[in-house]
């Protein structure tokens, strides 16, 4: 449980934050690319992921939990 509690990335932060912190995670946000009609991390660097699902109309919850995920999959592998 304690690696749960070590990865939390939430929809307050910016996608700059969370790229730069989990580098692995870049992957899902190009994964979300289709479905946003645009590069993410090129057209909404600085905004939390709140304003990238409303702007995109994107599942916010389904995108926290897949860049978690992936994450946690790298501070594991790390280990």
């Amino acid at each position: 449980m304690v690696e749960n509690s070590s990865i939390c990335i939430t929809p307050e932060m910016t996608v700059l934050d969370i790229v730069s912190r989990y580098r692995q995670t870049e992957t899902i946000f190009k994964q979300w690319d289709a479905r946003a009609g645009a590069c993410i991390c090129c057209q909404a660097l600085f905004d939390t992921l709140q304003q990238v699902a409303e702007r995109y109309g994107l599942d916010l919850d389904r995108l926290v939990a897949e860049l978690n995920d992936s994450a946690r999959h790298m501070k594991a592998s790390s280990v």
